[in-house]
């Protein structure tokens, strides 16, 4: 690269330098590896040249005219004594621009921190879902550059694997993320907010048969015995004496399907069921505002068969906070998403876990149970004016009572091939209204 010989340079003559084809380095008499250099598009650097480790540097110390020669004396004398206390400044400085700060990885964690953890029941699913299908590809992107174009690019990856409900609940995740940034000043719009849902969704309306059920119950039920299990040396059966396949999942997560069928609750909030929220006396489980998908506290009537799976249940510890617990007390919240397929595949049949709730009000349903009183039970939100939802607060307590009962009952009937009992629905129009 040209350079001129080492002579001081002059405020004047640094003024005069013209650019050329090439950068220009214009070194400085006074201050030992201070360059001036003169970029092609006109712009002045000054720069510091040095020895680190063997190794030749440079450093830049900012712009002409806004660093003045005097001040990028002062700055290489400086950063000089920094060198001499083993500081590598370019490297140092290369580092931090490699950093990324402002970029789409950045906001998605504030956002799980933030807001998804601290107040979405599905925040662990929400940071999944970016890890998994949106960081990787668009992570390193600044907010403020971040395209529609990307935003699509992500989703239609998720969408060529023939994940169509996936790549919708990856755009909801990435538009709720880029809301709360705009919120907060991360960026000034939204670039997925235009973003059509790519999956045609279709509601399931997958019901399991008399078959299905009877066949689901058995399975269940079906854990190897002592000599059957797992022991040094001895590979564990796969059959019971019988040929039938055991049960793939865990007794407590077996105890939890049972018991969304039985009761037509979500996985979810079974789970999280804790005994401070029964009253098995009176018959009656509190689902708690915070454990609810719809943030409104729920009353589930026990039946007696809920009472008996729930009596079953082993305290791991005296002090146990959650009614269905793995191993060693551990919670099984994580592993009841994959229980429907693990039960499907050795069934030989397709269902999923939230068929069981389709199911039970289906059944119910078939029993004659009206339709608002199941709605109830599944504790579904309730629809109609909004001055009739604020000012009707009855809980339609025997009513849900009563359906859930004639369900269990007629689950007894089917698993035993006994004759149904006759059990009373309230009607709608049988109870009294409050003045």
């Amino acid at each position: 690269m040209p350079k001129l010989t080492a002579t001081p340079l002059l405020p004047q003559t640094i003024r005069e330098l013209k650019p050329g084809p090439v950068a220009m380095d214009y070194r400085d008499g006074l201050a030992r590896g201070l360059i001036l250099r003169v970029l092609p598009s006109g712009k002045k650097f000054w720069t510091l040249r040095y020895l680190f480790r063997g190794k030749h540097r440079r450093h830049v110390l900012g712009e002409f005219p806004t660093i003045t020669l005097a001040q990028a004396r002062d700055l290489a004398r400086d950063t000089r004594t920094e060198i001499r206390d083993s500081r590598d400044p370019a490297g140092e400085a290369a580092a931090a621009k490699a950093i990324p700060t402002g970029t789409v990885r950045a906001l998605a964690d504030a956002y799980v921190e933030g807001h998804a953890i601290p107040r979405k029941k599905t925040g662990a699913e929400d940071k999944r879902i970016l890890e998994v299908d949106v960081l990787p590809y668009i992570g390193d992107i600044a907010v403020r550059d971040l395209t529609r174009r990307d935003c699509r690019a992500v989703i239609e990856r998720v969408m060529n694997r023939g994940a169509g409900y996936a790549a919708n609940r990856t755009l909801e995740i990435v538009r709720r993320m880029l809301n709360w940034g705009v919120r907060r000043d991360w960026l000034d719009a939204n670039p997925a907010a235009m973003i059509e849902k790519p999956g045609i969704e279709k509601a399931r309306e997958r019901v399991l048969t008399d078959d299905e059920l009877r066949a689901l119950w058995s399975l269940l039920e079906r854990f190897p015995e002592r000599h059957e299990k797992r022991a040094p040396g001895r590979t564990r059966a796969s059959v019971n004496a019988q040929g039938q396949r055991f049960c793939p999942i865990s007794p407590a997560l077996a105890a939890v399907t049972k018991f969304r069928l039985l009761s037509a609750q979500r996985g979810g909030e079974v789970v999280r069921m804790k005994w401070a929220d029964l009253n098995l006396g009176a018959g009656w489980w509190t689902i708690p505002a915070e454990d609810s998908k719809n943030g409104r506290p729920h009353r589930v009537p026990v039946t007696p068969e809920m009472v008996a799976l729930i009596n079953a249940q082993p305290k791991k510890k005296s002090d146990a906070v959650y009614v269905f617990e793995g191993h060693a007390g551990a919670r099984v919240d994580e592993r009841v998403k994959k229980a429907g397929a693990a039960l499907s595949r050795v069934l030989g049949f397709e269902f999923r876990s939230h068929d069981l709730r389709r199911t039970a009000a289906t059944r119910m349903a078939a029993l004659g149970v009206p339709r608002d009183h199941i709605s109830h039970v599944l504790n579904h939100t309730a629809a109609g004016a909004v001055a009739t939802r604020v000012y009707d607060r009855y809980t339609y307590d025997s009513e849900k009572r009563a359906a859930l009962t004639r369900w269990n009952l007629e689950l007894v009937r089917l698993l035993t091939d006994a004759p149904a009992p006759k059990a009373e629905i309230v009607p709608i129009r049988g109870r009294r209204r409050r003045a």
